[in-house]
Parts: C-alpha cells; sequence; structure tokens
C-alpha cells in the first residue's frame, strides 16, 4: 500500500496534532480561505488557530510545505511568511516543511521570529523497515476486587465495632464506602484497591493477554492527617487497615499503522542546529 503525499494531507496531519495538544477553548482551522472586500480571493491560510490565554489572544498561522522534487525550503519562502505576519495581523507564525530548510531559511526564520518545524511521513512498509513494526501495542490494566476486610483500632468500643459491621453489611463494594480524612471526598473499595495496586506497581508482573493474577494485599492506613472514615450511625471511624483479596490482568492489542509522522522543531543557538523531537503516531481505520 502506497500513501499519496500531498500538501492537504500535511496540513491535516499539523492541524489534527495541533488540536490534540492545545487546551480546551482553541480554534483549528485548515485551509482557510481570505477575500478581500471585493470578494475575490487573496490569499488561503493552510493552518490557522486562535484561542485566549489570560487576556492574551492568540492568533497563530502555520503554513506547510510538501515538495519533495524541490529540496530544502528556501529563503524566499520565510519571508513570504513574515509578510504575511504582517498583513494579517499574526502574533505567531510556524513554518512546517517535509524537506527541511535551507541554511539561510534557518538564518533568516530565526531573526524573525518564524518557527520551523520539519515533518516526516513514512508509508507502513518503509516504517517497519525503520523499527521493525507494523503497529502500536495499546495496553489495558484491570483490577476485580473480590473481598475486603476493614480494620479498625482493637480499642474501639463494642457499639462502634458493631456501628462499622452494619455500614459495611449495608455497602457493597462499588458504593462510596471510604471517605478521605483530608479532602472529604469518598471513595469506593474498588478505587481503594486499584490505588493500593498501582502504588505497589503489581501491574508490572502480570503476564499480558495471560490469566487473571490473584493477590491478597494489606494497606496500612497510619497518616493521622490523611486516611480513610467509614460513616456509621455513630459517626466517622477510623481505618487502621484493609485486607484486599483480588484479581489483576493486563490485556494487550495490537493497533496497525497507516501513517507515521515525525514532528521536530528545529532551532538554531550559537551557530549550531538542535532537534528537539516529538513523534506522533497516527492511525486510520
Amino acid at each position: 500500500m502506497s500513501v499519496t503525499r500531498d500538501g492537504k494531507q500535511l496540513e491535516a496531519l499539523v492541524a489534527f496534532v495541533e488540536k490534540a495538544l492545545l487546551p480546551e477553548g482553541f480554534e483549528v482551522r485548515a485551509n482557510e480561505r481570505v477575500y478581500n472586500d471585493e470578494g475575490a480571493q487573496i490569499a488561503e491560510l493552510d493552518v490557522e488557530i486562535r484561542g485566549r490565554i489570560g487576556s492574551t489572544n492568540i492568533s497563530w498561522l502555520i503554513e506547510c510545505r510538501d515538495r519533495p522534487g524541490d529540496g530544502p525550503a528556501p529563503g524566499a519562502w520565510i519571508e513570504q511568511l513574515v509578510g504575511r505576519r504582517t498583513r494579517f495581523g499574526f502574533n505567531k507564525v510556524t513554518a512546517v516543511s517535509t524537506t527541511g530548510f535551507a541554511g539561510g531559511a534557518v538564518e533568516f526564520a530565526l531573526s524573525q521570529g518564524i518557527e520551523l518545524r520539519e515533518v516526516k511521513a513514512l508509508e507502513p512498509e518503509a516504517f517497519e523497515n525503520w523499527l521493525m513494526i507494523r503497529s502500536i501495542v495499546s495496553s489495558q490494566s484491570e483490577s476485580v476486587l473480590r473481598h475486603a476486610t476493614v480494620l479498625i483500632d482493637e480499642g474501639e468500643d463494642q457499639d462502634h465495632f458493631r456501628a462499622l459491621g452494619e455500614a459495611l453489611t449495608n455497602a457493597t463494594t462499588a458504593g462510596d464506602l471510604l471517605r478521605s480524612s483530608k479532602t472529604g471526598t469518598r471513595g469506593t473499595l474498588d478505587a481503594a484497591f486499584l490505588a493500593a495496586v498501582n502504588a505497589a506497581k503489581l501491574f508490572d508482573g502480570v503476564e499480558p493477554n495471560g490469566p487473571p493474577k490473584s493477590i491478597r494485599l494489606t494497606v496500612t492506613y497510619d497518616n493521622d492527617d490523611d486516611h480513610f472514615v467509614v460513616e456509621t450511625r455513630l459517626g466517622p471511624v477510623r481505618v487502621r487497615s484493609i485486607v484486599f483479596d483480588g484479581d489483576l490482568r493486563q490485556t494487550e492489542n495490537l493497533i496497525p499503522l497507516s501513517i507515521t509522522a515525525e514532528y521536530r522543531h528545529q532551532v538554531l543557538e550559537y551557530g549550531q542546529r538542535y532537534t528537539l523531537r516529538h513523534v506522533h503516531y497516527c492511525s486510520s481505520r
């Protein structure tokens, strides 16, 4: 299978990545056409991003260049982007190229405050030869609580023991039985079990797609400022420890890759060229 390379695919990829990374409230638009007062088109903006940070409105233009036969992007293209920034009032402009940038283009972009990024788009076959894989792994961890024993201070009187027993009898593992003494938030025994498993890193020893691993885990809550209590008819009763009995399971699924992109920031500093690499895996159905 081959992937046809054209500018629209690059623009769509960049728009997808930025939309995934930006916080809520930002708008990402691709292939935005600009018209003059007479209705004639005067420009087409590849990717336009607008939003607000604090009291500042952000207007960001990303222009894309996918011309494998023309070599590195030249300085003349960067000059055009400087002009677009001035004409349309953008406070940030980024240039994205699939063929890198000529030395003069890098130096000029740095002097004008134009950010440079490079994208490499690879077909699945090429990616397989590079990292010897054709898919990425999706992992999921699952904990199932079968039984929990809640222990309180031995010095509590029998009335509080009976009140706790009533609360436990009337509750289920899915009920919000536990309350945090620190935050006041309520939680389930299931959630407490999962938190204890993660803290002890017990999923590390579970075989992916294998049989469930049965465990017994005793957790002591001895922090006077941060522990659990159980609400009873006699008021809150402090939890000293919980004995959890449950099962852990790991599942893994392979997701085939259609396109993999390498998204890189390029910087020039003290005459040296440094690259900060961001790898994004994009799969299509």
